[in-house]
């Protein structure tokens, strides 16, 4: 009788644990939020962290036991774009064996993560572009994560449906296209999803045309 009444104390106690893990993390996803939003409305210079907590409705020193300073705070808002970047841009790297199936799918990839997550795309490509440069110890830096373009744009010219040349170049062409893609679509309201995605099928023809052997 007594060991079924400690066991059932410790699934209270796990239960009472798992509620309040969610909870940090619930609140953590919500600094995050509100942080990325505020830096770009105020700047990096005229963010605080006071302006923050009073935006999400706790003290300066809840974000605190999250957060180091601001610069801890951006650096995670940003590291966690990259990563469901990183992520997303994997996933389509393995949606086929086609090569231009494949670049057709990191390509729409890049565009829909900018398209669904402009906050983080700006603060990531537009604001803070020092970021790409960095890491966290142990991580890679930022920019990485382009080296699975370099690799598809290079397993295309190894099939022979792509011009011979210099897969660095070559991906940095297909890189500025999507970011001007994405760009005009944050910055300027006329450019909604039916008119991008005409543009991205434009593009992408463009490519297809410009880039095969002759």
């Amino acid at each position: 009788m007594e060991k079924a009444t400690e066991t059932r104390k410790e699934r209270i106690q796990k239960g009472i644990r798992h509620r309040r893990e969610q909870e940090k993390e619930e609140l953590r996803q919500t600094i995050l939020k509100a942080a990325g939003e505020l830096f770009l409305d105020l700047g990096y210079e005229r963010f605080s962290m006071r302006q923050l907590a009073e935006r999400i409705g706790y003290s300066a020193t809840t974000l605190y036991l999250y957060f180091r300073d601001k610069d801890d705070l951006l650096f995670t808002v940003v590291g966690e774009g990259f990563t469901r970047f990183e992520q997303q841009l994997a996933t389509a790297a393995t949606s086929s064996n086609d090569p231009w199936e494949r670049l057709n799918a990191l390509g729409q990839a890049y565009v829909s993560f900018g398209l669904n997550n402009p906050v983080h795309y700006q603060l990531m490509f537009m604001q803070r572009v020092d970021f790409l440069t960095q890491s966290c110890a142990g991580e890679q830096p930022r920019l990485e994560a382009f080296n699975v373009l370099q690799d598809a744009v290079q397993y295309a010219m190894d099939a022979g449906v792509m011009k011979p040349g210099n897969a660095e170049t070559c991906s940095d062409v297909l890189w500025a296209m999507m970011h001007g893609i994405v760009a005009l679509a944050i910055s300027i309201p006329s450019f909604d999803r039916e008119r991008i995605q005409r543009l991205t099928t434009v593009a992408r023809d463009s490519i297809l045309k410009g880039l095969s052997p002759s």
